[in-house]
């Protein structure tokens, strides 16, 4: 009987961190696995507009990822609106046409998960065979798109930063705002996975979570821990959101 009310007991502090965990940090990384979450992608959003800053429905709208070549195609909606979601990371190119309009063509749009890229277009009179080529600026570091408050570690910041030995990416959280290692990171005998322990903002350790290509990777008997640490090599891009995350990752 005892025994059956220890487990009870475990499994709804388990149930309760589950409940939580999503009110302080939402870390994504993104390998080869698919999964058709914001969290894990992209997206990318604008306005198509004229000269006088009327908008133009029925443009098309294609973006090309630059180093796959695979390309997408929308339809502005009657506002001149347009969304592509669920876009996988990398550096895109944008083109956009309607009759009785230059083409424009912007280049250099880099997409990371989790954010939302705006692309606004303005286009100009003239024939569809002539073409306006604009290269984006780097993305921008303020997100008006959503109220997330987030960091990302790159592909470059994970290849270029000093990593100590054991090169478990979790070291690279020092550098985000908000996140302290807790005073003994390896206390536990049971975490085989040498994962590091970490408060963020100042609230518990055990409310973390962490998802490794969209599925829960937190330990469920040490819950202020991750059950597997991948290789810091296999990692394109480690997404963290700390305060104001959408219903999706809550």
């Amino acid at each position: 009987m005892d025994q059956t009310r220890n487990y009870r007991s475990v499994w709804r502090r388990f149930a309760l961190s589950c409940l939580t965990l999503g009110l302080v940090v939402l870390t994504a990384m993104f390998s080869a696995g698919r999964c058709e979450a914001q969290a894990l992608y992209g997206s990318i959003t604008g306005n198509v507009v004229d000269a006088n800053g009327g908008a133009i429905p029925g443009a098309s709208v294609t973006i090309t990822n630059v180093g796959t070549n695979q390309s997408r195609e929308a339809t502005t909606e009657d506002s001149g609106s347009y969304t592509f979601t669920n876009v996988e990371a990398g550096r895109y190119t944008v083109k956009v046409t309607q009759a009785g309009f230059k083409t424009l063509t912007r280049t250099d749009v880099d997409i990371t998960i989790n954010n939302t890229n705006r692309v606004d277009a303005a286009l100009e009179a003239g024939q569809v065979a002539e073409t306006v080529t604009v290269s984006s600026d780097t993305a921008a570091l303020l997100q008006t798109e959503t109220a997330e408050v987030k960091g990302e570690l790159t592909s470059t910041q994970l290849e270029n930063l000093p990593v100590p030995l054991g090169r478990n990416y979790q070291n690279l959280f020092n550098t985000l705002p908000g996140f302290s290692e807790t005073s003994e990171p390896h206390s536990n005998g049971s975490n085989p996975s040498r994962a590091l322990e970490f408060n963020v903002n100042g609230a518990s350790k055990s409310i973390n979570n962490t998802r490794i290509d969209g599925a829960s990777a937190t330990n469920i008997w040490l819950p202020h821990i991750t059950a597997y640490v991948p290789a810091l090599e296999s990692i394109q891009a480690v997404n963290v959101v700390t305060n104001s995350f959408d219903a999706e990752q809550g």
